[in-house]
């Protein structure tokens, strides 16, 4: 029997590679971020934080960030704190769905493909 496979069927599948090969410094400074977060506070204590704390804290990095590069009690990229905030705030607003209503916003239409043939 053979087992090699040559070819996979990864059409619609999700690619996270792009996501770790892609942005690995930006992931970094988001992975600093939290590991201060769990330093000052605990591990995962931002799930029970209210909503409303988040988006206040992700406004304040974006508007400091404007003005200042690094956050100063942190000493961390204001665009990285502001990253995680938003994080925060799209985990904690999916926190009660369903996982079929999750996957349904993993969906997505197939993009335009026109660009490449000019």
């Amino acid at each position: 029997m053979d087992t090699s496979q040559k070819l996979k069927a990864d059409a619609g599948k999700l690619q996270p590679r792009l996501l770790f090969e892609g942005m690995p410094r930006a992931l970094k400074l988001a992975v600093a971020v939290l590991t201060y977060g769990a330093q000052k506070y605990e591990a995962h204590s931002w799930r029970g934080v209210n909503i409303d704390r988040y988006k206040d804290a992700k406004a304040r990095h974006m508007i400091d960030g404007e003005i200042e590069f690094s956050d100063e009690e942190s000493g961390l990229w204001h665009k990285a704190h502001e990253l995680v905030d938003l994080m925060f705030v799209m985990e904690l607003e999916m926190r009660d769905m369903s996982d079929g209503d999750f996957y349904e916003y993993l969906r997505f239409n197939n993009p335009p493909q026109e660009h490449k043939n000019d």
